[in-house]
């Protein structure tokens, strides 16, 4: 048998991987079937058959919200973008020769979080323009031709790129107004912050820059015992969410948990001390060497606009 039968043999239903994917960025089964338009029992049962495909756990099922084992963080950053090429294929495929549109490329948190619920204000303003949103971590090369705008966070510093700041951000804990109420005082006091589960981010790309419970837990002269280790997730909106459902507190950007505080699923805390500034930014990146499109331009006003 060639390697590419033996490949094409150990892949399992692709409605198997996208109930793990999608669960594992909500970490809640109910939150998984919403974006799927199924049941949280079709979600665990799918889960389920590609643990049993495979003859290992992916995630530890805790009385109050999902875990991922070992070998579910291991998989699913490379099964997260393996389903992002897939969809990119997909609407390659399905509008080719149509309209054209603005494809953004952005992280995943920052996407869902500050982009996403801003868009309808766009395409108000902007009807006749489509945009494509293409959240990932990964820094897009735009040689390519894919996308037309991109949002980063870091330096700065991208050469061949035309640069201009977004904003400036800070990171503060948080937790859901439901954890505090629990603990019977209000507000939470730095000294019980030892029993609490704090929630980390292995952030893939910020490497010692990254900020982190450390940096935090330094510059307010206390200790924990789970500073080091502890509840550790691939993606900030997974911390995010975590902390919603009442599973800790995380540690979060100021930005991306402005939209969840004004609703009042998170709540702010500790909030005498100062956040962490790593002296990284937002930025809006495009290709400079090419004359931008019409509807590239409109949709970059509007964002800088709307900082």
């Amino acid at each position: 048998m060639s390697n590419a039968s033996k490949a094409h043999r150990s892949i399992p239903p692709l409605n198997w991987l996208r109930a793990f994917e999608t669960a594992s960025r909500h970490m809640s089964f109910k939150k998984a079937a919403e974006e799927l338009n199924v049941t949280p029992a079709a979600i665990s049962q799918q889960v389920r058959q590609l643990e049993n495909y495979f003859g290992i756990r992916l995630f530890d099922r805790n009385p109050r919200a999902l875990a991922l084992t070992r070998v579910g963080e291991v998989a699913l950053p490379l099964l997260a973008a393996g389903m992002n090429n897939i969809s990119r294929a997909c609407d390659a495929m399905q509008n080719a020769g149509t309209k054209d549109y603005v494809v953004v490329t952005a992280p995943p948190s920052f996407s869902m979080k500050w982009l996403v619920p801003r868009l309808e204000n766009f395409q108000e303003a902007h009807p006749e323009i489509e945009v494509r949103i293409d959240a990932r971590d990964e820094l897009t090369d735009f040689k390519n031709g894919w996308a037309d705008v991109g949002i980063r966070y870091g330096t700065g510093k991208y050469s061949d790129l035309h640069v201009e700041p977004l904003f400036d951000d800070a990171y503060f804990p948080v937790c859901s107004a439901q954890l505090v109420e629990r603990h019977g005082r209000r507000p939470l006091k730095l000294a019980d912050l030892k029993h609490h589960r704090l929630l980390h981010v292995d952030w893939p790309a910020l490497a010692s820059a990254a900020p982190n419970w450390q940096m935090w837990l330094q510059a307010a002269k206390i200790s924990h015992p789970d500073a080091h280790t502890g509840h550790r997730f691939t993606s900030e909106m997974m911390a995010l969410d975590a902390a919603i459902s009442g599973f800790g507190i995380a540690l979060v950007s100021s930005r991306i948990a402005a939209i969840d505080m004004a609703a009042g699923r998170l709540v702010r805390v500790f909030a005498d001390q100062a956040p962490i500034r790593t002296g990284f930014r937002y930025y809006l990146v495009r290709p400079n060497d090419t004359k931008p499109r019409k509807d590239v331009v409109q949709f970059c006003d509007w964002l800088m606009r709307h900082r």
